[in-house]
């Protein structure tokens, strides 16, 4: 259920997204770093993605290298709770960055289930190490809000930088394979310790105008169905018991 939710949420985003120009393509990765957060859902994507494909080796390769990053203080749901109670926030800090361990002749190489944080990044003018990727304000603000979706889905959960939580998700039996090609169990300690834990939706980041111009996109999500229940009851937990725990509401 909740992957299904999930999917819902990010194909409704694609839709509305159309409307936008990109200059990105195939081969495009200056942007692609190692500093994307996921959720543990989406990690489990990655994870059984690697599975399937016979890839186990080639990612406990990956997950091994040192991967300079964020450091990372709140999620971004706890930073939309900061600052919408006034309080003051600080995210993190940005070290030197390294480019993502997934890249392959700057090619990705778990692309169909890329995280949401590498699938809404884009840019309108062609980007570089030293030119940074232009993006509109009112997109920018519209996959805020779906990121903050995603981890009120996932809440309760691991979040955190990619390769923290693929590790932190290493003791589940279905991927005991790239835990024994690891072979690092102080590895997988330190990137358990860095995660965060997924929060509750505490309201947008947006601006009031830019919800009016969100509307459609926010009802699109919310109003459509997986199965016999709606993306909006699935977040607020109105889920039959067999289909997973109750969530907080938003």
């Amino acid at each position: 259920m909740k992957e299904a939710t999930y999917l819902t949420i990010i194909d409704e985003f694609d839709r509305w997204a159309g409307q936008y120009g990109r200059i990105c393509t195939r081969g495009c990765s200056c942007c692609c770093t190692g500093s994307v957060t996921i959720t543990a859902l989406e990690g489990e994507r990655i994870l059984d993605f690697a599975v399937k494909n016979g890839m186990e080796q080639w990612l406990a390769d990956r997950l091994r290298q040192p991967v300079q990053t964020r450091r990372l203080r709140m999620t971004t749901n706890e930073f939309a709770r900061a600052c919408l109670s006034g309080q003051e926030a600080a995210p993190g800090t940005c070290e030197k960055l390294t480019p993502c361990p997934f890249l392959a002749d700057d090619i990705c190489r778990v692309y169909p289930v890329r995280p949401f944080s590498c699938r809404c990044f884009i840019s309108i003018s062609r980007c570089s190490a030293t030119r940074p990727a232009q993006v509109d304000q009112l997109y920018l603000s519209a996959s805020t809000a779906v990121l903050q979706l995603i981890e009120h889905l996932g809440q309760k959960q691991y979040w955190g930088i990619m390769t923290d939580v693929l590790l932190s998700l290493l003791d589940i039996s279905t991927y005991q394979g790239i835990a024994t090609a690891l072979a690092d169990p102080a590895r997988v300690m330190e990137g358990r310790l860095r995660t965060l834990t997924a929060r509750p939706l505490p309201g947008f980041l947006f601006t009031e105008e830019e919800g009016q111009h969100l509307q459609p996109l926010l009802h699109a999500i919310f109003s459509s169905r997986i199965g016999s229940v709606s993306v909006e009851d699935v977040l607020n937990g109105r889920i039959p018991p067999e289909n997973g725990p109750g969530a907080q509401t938003i």
